[in-house]
């Protein structure tokens, strides 16, 4: 038995030859992810079982992750701290008129829809698999409406980043024995998430990478105190450094940073629909001070509910958002890249053929979607990927 087999051992279709048979498709695609459909299954019958597979009701995403997402649970028991990392992607079929149930991306022009997925590894990166995934899709016509920028979170395709912290802290309460931290990019500096969705001892810790210098009061002489400005002020508490590797017209050179901290009350946002609470937090800054002409300086600003007052724990902090990398290789090497090839053969195999029922890999997907009514969805709860930074490794310097 492979160990794909063996990690959907347990998946539930409600029929046991849709069980039997989703096995055997899923470990010959598995095996050759990246080869058409016809090609990875060596058969024209065994072609035809794989799509009707793929348009049978019962065969949704969340039923076929389910085992695998249970699997990822029981890895993570074995490990004292699991990073829980989540990003935003796109899959963009453009130009793909078969494919049902899609909508615009960044421009109408561009069709295709969102993934959301959250990824558990442990700080030694070590993938151990996923969590759940939030899919959508944006209704046509919906990107030329105008938007109320004072509306609630809830109406907002950014509370995806609030329901996901909430859904590892869910999780968090299940694994007394393991320590979980979100970790999220700049579009998960929301106030929202880190007062409605509060760290006890027994709940999850966040680690976000921050975008906003928010305004933190009056200084002495009355005048408003900035976040980067508090930070400015604050003494070193140690350094760093580490090498970047070159491409898209990058250099590779080593990168010294300066590490400072401080701890602080956030002032509550004004929200016209409710009140929020002060919070207290970290806020790390790491700041190349010199880098090399023509190049920009290599710099990161962290939120955190974690205490930082010693350079270990700040070096820790950096090191595990630097693991945020990790999902980015899943979403580009893993997810888009197999995806694009297999459905870029599927069109070259439907040439000389006629296509079974359900289309292309992705298009059984998002036909049965479309079918179901569905333009959200959750895989594994109820409820454009951009580099966090260079695969690294830290080296204190202090």
């Amino acid at each position: 038995m492979s160990a794909l087999v063996a990690e959907l051992a347990d998946i539930d279709l409600g029929d046991v030859r849709l069980n039997r048979r989703a096995r055997r498709v899923l470990q010959r695609l598995g095996e050759k992810p990246t080869l058409s459909i016809p090609s990875a299954c060596g058969g024209w019958g065994e072609t035809r079982a794989a799509y009707r597979l793929f348009d049978h009701a019962a065969v949704t995403a969340q039923a076929v992750l389910a085992p695998h997402m249970a699997c990822t649970v029981e890895r993570m028991r074995e490990h004292p701290r699991v990073l829980c990392l989540q990003d935003t992607s796109e899959l963009d079929d453009t130009g793909k008129s078969d494919i049902q149930g899609l909508g615009p991306l960044n421009y109408e022009t561009r069709w295709g829809l969102y993934l959301h997925p959250t990824l558990a590894v442990t700080p030694d990166r070590l993938a151990l698999g996923l969590l759940h995934v939030h899919t959508w899709v944006r209704e046509p016509g919906s990107l030329a409406q105008p938007k109320d920028a004072a509306r609630p979170i809830e109406e907002k395709e950014s509370v995806r980043w609030i329901d996901g912290f909430a859904r590892v802290n869910e999780l968090a309460e299940q694994l007394p024995e393991t320590r979980l931290t979100y970790i999220a990019d700049r579009e998960a500096d929301l106030y929202e998430l880190f007062v409605e969705a509060p760290c006890p001892d027994t709940g999850a810790d966040w680690l976000v990478r921050g975008q906003h210098d928010r305004v933190l009061g009056k200084d002495a002489e009355g005048n408003p105190e900035t976040l980067r400005q508090r930070l400015d002020q604050a003494p070193v508490l140690t350094e760093t450094c580490f090498d970047q590797p070159g491409g898209n017209g990058r250099t590779a050179r080593t990168v010294h940073q300066q590490i400072k901290a401080v701890r602080l009350k956030l002032p509550a946002p004004y929200r016209r629909d409710r009140t929020l609470a002060e919070i207290e937090i970290t806020a790390l800054l790491a700041t190349e001070l010199q880098p090399p002409p023509g190049e920009d300086a290599v710099e990161w600003l962290l939120l955190t509910n974690l205490p930082v007052t010693t350079p270990e724990q700040a070096l820790e902090k950096l090191s595990w958002y630097l693991c945020r990398w990790q999902i980015e290789i899943y979403q580009t090497w893993c997810l888009h890249k197999s995806v694009r090839q297999g459905r870029r053969r599927d069109r070259r195999s439907r040439r000389g053929h006629a296509a079974p029922s359900g289309g292309g890999r992705g298009a059984g997907h998002a036909g049965a979607r479309s079918r179901r009514g569905r333009r959200e969805s959750t895989i594994g709860g109820d409820r454009p990927a951009r580099p966090g930074g260079p695969s690294a490794r830290l080296c204190a310097a202090s």
